[in-house]
């Protein structure tokens, strides 16, 4: 089912500062050398899933349920948003919704692919305050 919060503009910038804590902890965990890389791709994930929505939210579309980047890209692509997004970077990120939580289900991520996953992160949040008009710590 698909559903719309009540009041998109309030909504849409809470999503965006919580994409914002998130990209704050995972460069946080990204900076700890002791800390397993797969938690920076599983948290890279995890920005880039809820700045899609956010600017989903901001843009009055509705969205169901779901992980899946492309999903969400294409949603915010149909509504004029995010067109700029490489498809390709997220196709990379899709598996690290589910597979970078569990140790069992995906091996150790190498750390030059944490590193380029992590930098998407930093990029799609940046065009999403752009887009948004979002100053990070101000909304």
């Amino acid at each position: 089912m698909n559903e719309l919060p009540d009041n998109n503009y309030e909504e849409a910038r809470r999503w965006a500062g919580n994409a914002d804590a998130d990209l704050r902890a995972m460069q946080a965990v990204q900076n700890d050398v002791a800390s397993p890389r797969r938690v920076v791709c599983f948290m890279a994930h995890l920005v880039v899933e809820k700045a899609l929505k956010a600017t989903l939210i901001d843009a009055e579309v509705p969205f169901g349920k779901t992980h899946d980047l492309i999903e969400l890209h294409d949603l915010c692509s149909h509504a004029g948003r995010l067109r700029d997004i490489r498809r390709d970077e997220l196709a990379r990120l899709n598996p690290w919704a589910v597979d970078g939580r569990y140790t069992d289900d995906l091996a150790e991520a190498e750390r030059t692919l944490a590193q380029e996953l992590a930098a998407f992160a930093v990029e799609v949040m940046t065009v999403v305050h752009r887009e948004m008009e979002v100053i990070p710590g101000r909304d």
